[in-house]
């Protein structure tokens, strides 16, 4: 089923929580601290962190943002489980990043049930990813600006693919050289005709999105703000 962690400092409630996962199939790991949590969250890359907010080394909501910000993992679905019902508490960690709160007491089997939940969601978003106004479907290369469907090269699909794999990072610039040319792209300047052709085709949709070459590396897909003209 996959990989839990269970970041709570209260026995009872992580033996409740471990007991249910386990019985659902997951392999479940335990810490009492931030600390270790943070350093198990990025070691053993967990498929779900169930997270307490009170730790006796650190707020969980710090626990929380520095878990986005790991390099790897750091789109690892996170439910936070406390004490507090708080809307103000709840608003605050759903912006650094949390993925679903449960109050408690809760019961254990709707844990495992949200837990389901967070996982078949995010196996959906691994299928596509979006950039800004840009959604990419992995598998075929589809696209879409502001859910307007672009219409794509396979090159100009390959190319985008990749860049939509890598982000928010750089795509080296020997991934796209080599990536599957339909008959009639390939060229030794095939990388820079398709970029090109992207970006012309990304801009006549209305952008928020662009592609940035990088001086010795590659490319790089970013988001960029659309000013609407006033004229």
């Amino acid at each position: 089923m996959g990989t839990a962690l269970v970041v709570e400092d209260d026995p009872a409630v992580s033996g409740l929580v471990r007991r249910y996962l386990s019985r659902a199939g997951f392999v479940v790991h335990t810490t009492g601290n931030a600390a270790d949590g943070l350093r198990q969250a990025l070691d053993s890359t967990p498929d779900v962190v169930i997270l307490d907010l009170t730790l006796p080394d650190g707020d969980g909501s710090e626990l929380c943002r520095k878990i986005r910000e790991l390099p790897t993992n750091g789109d690892v679905p996170v439910l936070v489980l406390s004490g507090t019902s708080d809307i103000s508490t709840k608003l605050l960690l759903f912006a650094l990043g949390a993925d679903d709160y449960v109050v408690k007491p809760c019961d254990p089997m709707e844990l495992v049930a949200r837990v389901h939940a967070l996982l078949r969601r995010r196996g959906e978003q691994r299928q596509t990813r979006r950039v800004g106004p840009l959604r990419v479907t992995l598998a075929t290369g589809d696209a879409w600006l502001s859910e307007r469907p672009l219409e794509l090269t396979t090159g100009e699909r390959s190319v985008l693919v990749q860049l939509a794999r890598a982000f928010p990072g750089v795509t080296p610039r020997e991934t796209l050289d080599n990536v599957p040319w339909r008959a009639g792209e390939a060229g030794s300047n095939v990388t820079e005709v398709l970029v090109g052709r992207l970006r012309r085709k990304i801009g006549a949709a209305g952008g928020g999105v662009e592609i940035r070459a990088v001086r010795r590396a590659g490319y790089v897909l970013r988001p960029v703000s659309v000013v609407a003209s006033t004229a």
